[in-house]
């Protein structure tokens, strides 16, 4: 994701936020009403909050876990390699210097 796409986003829903603030606010309702109805729409935020963590929790472990098996492998053949280059060099017999 773009570095400024998560900007707009942001101001995005705060803007939305404010919008609906105001036109609540404004609206020809008695106070009581008004206060019902953002404590309405603020619990329906706070779960759809809840269900885009649970969301994005859910993808990144996925991604994570995806990772650390990644990196397991390529440990795995590091030491590999590393473990076959030094039987290499040991089943090679030295060679005598040879006087020229």
């Amino acid at each position: 994701m773009p570095k400024n796409t998560g900007s707009f986003l942001f101001g995005l829903i705060f803007g939305a936020l404010c919008g609906m603030t105001m036109a609540l606010l404004l609206t020809p309702q008695s106070g009581e009403e008004t206060r019902d109805l953002l404590g309405k729409k603020t619990e329906d935020l706070r779960k759809g909050a809840e269900d885009a963590v649970g969301r994005a929790r859910e993808s990144t472990s996925g991604l994570v876990e995806r990772g650390r098996s990644m990196a397991e492998e390529a440990q795995t053949r590091l030491h590999g390699m590393h473990g076959s280059e030094a039987q290499t060099a040991e089943e090679q017999p030295e060679k005598a210097p040879s006087n020229v």
